[in-house]
């Protein structure tokens, strides 16, 4: 039995079960050997594509302000890359690279996934319906145009925005709980994943209750991110429920949902 034959999962409790398969599918194309070798015949490094590509959608502004919008990485890895790539390439021509890219991976992934056009079809209504309110990663890909009659790239497109809605309204539940997004990292996945994102030691000792300011933040962020899954009736969102997960599973993504 699933999730859809019983009341359905409220808008909150629809976000987090969905989190995982958001993130994880959303991003899986970033991961694919084709997305370094796109960079390397740009001529760009892993992170001045990443930084180019995802964040070219806002055009050639500051450093500073992709900074903002990343909001878990150090200025100081931000900057030189997002340069580089403005140096080498045009913002448009990055973002039309990593469209091409996500596209390339989906049909090669998600395209034999049962359910595929209902998948678009529920994904993309949520992406409509949702407050980008603070999000601006998210409000530059949803202003992208889709492409017609595709549910492969649709699906494909709208989990990648749904990756910016969540991220995006992480990091404004991180600052809401008056955590500074480094504070944010060092509470919960740690000092591994601070230097990964360009942070540099000595690191700040956590203060005594970021953990419990970590875990608040987290459910601030399930219940924003859930605003957009009200759009759908009860069955609907225990359907995509059903949809991502099922998806996630398939793909061979580890760890719990």
């Amino acid at each position: 039995m699933t999730i859809a034959d019983g009341p359905g999962p409220t808008p909150a409790e629809t976000a987090r079960r969905v989190k995982r398969a958001v993130i994880d599918i959303g991003a899986a194309f970033g991961h694919d050997q084709s997305f370094a070798e796109t960079g390397r015949r740009l001529g760009l490094d892993r992170w001045a594509f990443y930084f180019g590509a995802r964040a070219g959608v806002l055009g050639p502004v500051d450093a500073d302000v992709v900074t903002s919008a990343c909001g878990f990485f150090a200025p100081g890895l931000v900057r030189p890359a997002w340069e580089s790539a403005l140096a080498a390439v045009a913002p448009g021509e990055l973002v039309r690279e990593d469209v091409a890219l996500c596209v390339s991976w989906a049909r090669r992934h998600l395209a034999r996934l049962p359910g595929i056009d209902r998948l678009a079809d529920l994904t993309g209504r949520v992406v409509n319906a949702a407050d980008a309110s603070g999000r601006v990663l998210f409000a530059a890909w949803r202003a992208r145009p889709d492409p017609p009659d595709d549910p492969v790239a649709l699906a494909a497109l709208a989990l990648l925005a749904l990756r910016e809605h969540r991220g995006g309204g992480y990091l404004l539940a991180v600052v809401a709980e008056e955590l500074t997004p480094l504070a944010a990292i060092l509470a919960g996945p740690g000092v591994a994943k601070a230097t990964a994102n360009g942070w540099r030691s000595p690191f700040p000792a956590p203060g005594e209750d970021d953990a419990q300011r970590l875990t608040a933040a987290e459910q601030r962020a399930d219940a924003m991110a859930g605003a957009a899954y009200a759009c759908l009736d009860a069955r609907e969102r225990a359907e995509l429920v059903d949809l991502l997960q099922s998806a996630r599973r398939q793909l061979g993504m580890a760890g719990p949902s």
